[in-house]
């Protein structure tokens, strides 16, 4: 690993490590949510809630399978699919902070030892080849400083036949200067097109069974976000006080915007050939 990419590492997990104290906004959950149509008033939580179930359907899985979640967070997304479909889960994360709250959730949900949250390297994972029946990588390919190597990575450690799906960021016009420095300076690489991601899962030697845009379906999660954040900011304010609870909220009022008005959204599936 080179000295950038070990720098880049720790900065991303020190930007989630003082994300900690908001994270209860999104109920856990780092990730979008997903409406049906432009009618549809589900709540927040209820859609990130509904993109997690839509995400986890694809994966396909039997119980007693071993899963990786790149990207893992705090495991809510892990500690769903365990519960609904009785795998075995390993998450990686480069927040240690993540590490030790995504271990008291999963082990108050009853899931300890079946949900295994890990601090490790997405672009250099401590597992054998051919280790864990599917992966998962939601919305964490764009900490990636090298897109390639993560996806070549979970191809390695995914068994034959194995299934990977990923939710990624999109974007079909290139950002500003000033736009790719906002989503830099918070440990994200700006998107590139739809097609550029499934080239480079491809390239990673997985087959693409399915690509899926839902840049209309999640759109709503950004002014979502701050309806919640308005609500919930006099609890935040007595638990962490007013200044940290500005702080996070002007960081977000810089980069969602970014998101809600120029950036697409897609999940797409593959699998490792037999």
């Amino acid at each position: 690993m080179s000295t950038d990419e070990a720098s880049r590492i720790d900065e991303v997990g020190d930007i989630y490590d003082a994300m900690a104290d908001m994270i209860e906004v999104q109920g856990g959950s780092i990730h979008v949510g997903y409406w049906e149509s432009d009618d549809d008033r589900t709540p927040l939580l209820e859609a990130i809630n509904r993109l997690t179930d839509i995400v986890c359907g694809m994966l396909d899985l039997q119980p007693g399978q071993q899963v990786l979640d790149i990207g893992c967070g705090v495991g809510e997304p892990a500690i769903t699919l365990a519960q609904r479909t009785d795998v075995n889960i390993t998450g990686v994360t480069n927040s240690r902070w993540q590490v030790y709250e995504g271990t008291r959730r999963a082990n108050a949900a009853g899931l300890r030892g079946q949900v295994r949250i890990e601090f490790g390297d997405a672009a250099a994972l401590s597992y054998p080849d051919n280790s864990f029946d599917a992966a998962l990588a939601f919305e964490s390919l764009p900490h990636a400083q090298d897109r390639g190597q993560w996806l070549r990575e979970m191809a390695r450690v995914v068994r034959p036949s194995g299934r990977v799906v990923l939710t990624e960021f999109t974007c079909d016009d290139a950002l500003s200067s000033d736009e790719a420095a906002i989503l830099r300076g918070v440990g994200l690489q700006p998107p590139t097109t739809e097609h550029e991601v499934v080239e480079d899962v491809r390239r990673s030697g997985l087959l693409v069974d399915e690509v899926r845009p839902c840049s209309q379906q999640i759109r709503r999660s950004y002014s979502a976000y701050f309806d919640r954040l308005a609500r919930m900011r006099p609890s935040l304010v007595a638990a962490i006080g007013q200044e940290r609870v500005e702080a996070q909220e002007q960081a977000m009022r810089l980069l969602l915007p970014i998101y809600r008005d120029k950036i697409g959204y897609a999940i797409v599936v593959g699998h490792l050939p037999s």
